[in-house]
């Protein structure tokens, strides 16, 4: 592995080992701690949903939605290829090699999005009875 590979490697295996213990069921936990509170306790922590739909039985949920796109830039990362070659030496004599070469290749850049889509379900009271998630960046750590 060629230093320039490194530089640009590194960075996502520390963040890959950072980010070991944050997963979807972390974040499960995390939500289910909001189970009983209040609603007014969800809109201190996390603002005013986005949206607002009332079910048939009077309970009301509230949706909450994250995103975010981050770049990778594009870089240059050596590659290799073996290429088998016959050579013909001065007495007519044939033999084969094989040479490894090692050449510049382009990575474009990158764009990953990643998004949380967050539904408190709340009682007419606007006590919080039920939370539902979906997305691939509904993470946290777990406990």
């Amino acid at each position: 592995m060629t230093f320039r590979v490194l530089v640009f490697a590194a960075p996502i295996f520390v963040a890959a080992a950072l980010s070991a213990c944050v997963t979807e069921e972390g974040y499960r936990q995390q939500m289910s701690t909001w189970q009983g509170r209040m609603g007014d306790d969800l809109v201190i922590e996390w603002g005013a949903p986005q949206e607002k739909s009332t079910l048939t039985d009077g309970r009301q949920v509230w949706t909450y939605n994250r995103s975010s796109v981050e770049q990778q830039a594009g870089y240059y990362r050596d590659e290799q290829r073996q290429v088998k070659r016959t050579i013909t030496d001065k007495d007519g004599k044939q033999r084969g090699d094989t040479i490894t070469e090692t050449y510049p290749g382009w990575q474009p850049p990158r764009s990953y999005t990643s998004a949380c889509t967050t539904r408190f379900v709340l009682s007419p009271a606007q006590r919080i009875e039920e939370v539902r998630f979906e997305g691939n960046a509904c993470l946290a750590e777990e406990r």
